[in-house]
C-alpha cells in the first residue's frame, strides 16, 4: 500500500469489549450520559470529576484518550477482524439487538462495509473508495464502545467500525433469545403491513407507537431499520446491500443524491430509498437464525 500502514503508537489503549455492570455507571458520568426510567438514554453534561475518572480507568477504560490510526490501517485491522467473524454469528448478534443485547444492532453495518475491502480496487491511493478520506483518525474508543452498549448504531462513520469489529473477534457476538426473535418477527410483519409508498421516516414512527423494541430513541430504530437495509431484508432500490459487494463511498454518495428531499437528509443510503419492500427470503434467513 501507498500510505503508511502504521501510525504512532497509542499509550492508553482501550480493551476491544463492550462495557458492562458496574463499568457503565462512570463511564456515563464521564461522557455525559444517564439512563431514564423508560430504559432510554439522554444527554447531560460530562463529568471531569478526578473519582468519576478514576473509577472508569479503574475498570481499564481510558477516558477522553482518543487512538490515532490512519486509513491504510483502519482498512487492514477491519479486513482481518471481519475475516475472524462468522456471517451467521454476525447476522445473530443482530437478532439479538432487538432488546437482549443491544451493542449486535451495529455490527452488520460494520461488517458488511469491511467484508468486501479485501477484493476492492485500492485506487491511487492504496485503499478502497471506503469512505476513509482524512489523513489520519482519532477515534475516542472508549466512548464508541460505550455507545454501542447503549444500543447506538450508525453507517457514515467508517473509522469508527474497527472498534466494534475487533471487539466482536476479540469478544465474541451475543446469540439471540427466543423473545429476540419473537420481535423481530413482530418488527418484519409491521414492514410487510405499510402500504407501498411507506417512508423510512413513516416505519420509524410506526416502530416507535409499536413499542417492539423497548427503551429505544428515534435514533436507535433508525440504526435498527439501517442494518436491515444494509443487508437486504429491506429492498432498496437507489442501491444494493453493502451484504452483498463492495460499494464504493463515490456510488453511496450519487445514489444519496438521487432520494435526498433536501440539501441534508438525516437517512442515509440505501435505507433512504426504501419505500415499503420486504426480500422476504432474507428476512427468512434471518428468522432462521
Amino acid at each position: 500500500m501507498c500510505e503508511n500502514s502504521t501510525s504512532e503508537p497509542t499509550v492508553n489503549a482501550a480493551p476491544r469489549r463492550i462495557p458492562h455492570g458496574a463499568e457503565l455507571e462512570p463511564l456515563l458520568l464521564c461522557y455525559g450520559y444517564r439512563l431514564t426510567r423508560a430504559g432510554t438514554v439522554k444527554g447531560t453534561e460530562r463529568s471531569r470529576e478526578p473519582e468519576d475518572v478514576a473509577a472508569a480507568e479503574g475498570f481499564g477504560w481510558p477516558v477522553r484518550s482518543p487512538e490515532r490510526w490512519t486509513p491504510s490501517e483502519i482498512v487492514e485491522r477491519a479486513t482481518a477482524a471481519a475475516d475472524a467473524l462468522d456471517v451467521d454469528g454476525v447476522l445473530g448478534a443482530f437478532v439479538a439487538g432487538m432488546g437482549s443485547a443491544p451493542r449486535g444492532r451495529q455490527t452488520v453495518i460494520s461488517y458488511g462495509w469491511a467484508r468486501h475491502l479485501g477484493t476492492a480496487d485500492p485506487g491511487e491511493r492504496g485503499i478502497p473508495d471506503c469512505g476513509l478520506i482524512e489523513h489520519s483518525y482519532e477515534v475516542d474508543v472508549t466512548e464508541t464502545l460505550l455507545r454501542l452498549a447503549l444500543g447506538w448504531a450508525w453507517n457514515e462513520l467508517p473509522q469508527h467500525y474497527l472498534p466494534d469489529l475487533e471487539a466482536a473477534a476479540a469478544q465474541g457476538l451475543p446469540l439471540p433469545t427466543d423473545e429476540d426473535r419473537q420481535r423481530l418477527r413482530a418488527l418484519l410483519d409491521l414492514v410487510r403491513a405499510q402500504p407501498a409508498g411507506t417512508l423510512p421516516s413513516e416505519l420509524e414512527k410506526a416502530v416507535a407507537r409499536s413499542k417492539i423494541v423497548p427503551g429505544t430513541d428515534k435514533y436507535q430504530r433508525y440504526g435498527i431499520l439501517i442494518g436491515l437495509s444494509e443487508i437486504g431484508v429491506l429492498r432498496c432500490p437507489a442501491l444494493v446491500p453493502s451484504w452483498d459487494r463492495f460499494i464504493p463511498d463515490a456510488e453511496r454518495r450519487a445514489a444519496y443524491s438521487t432520494v435526498r428531499s433536501g440539501p441534508r437528509s438525516d437517512i442515509p443510503v440505501p435505507l433512504a430509498s426504501w419505500r415499503g419492500e420486504l426480500d422476504e427470503g432474507r428476512a427468512e434467513q434471518l428468522l432462521e437464525l
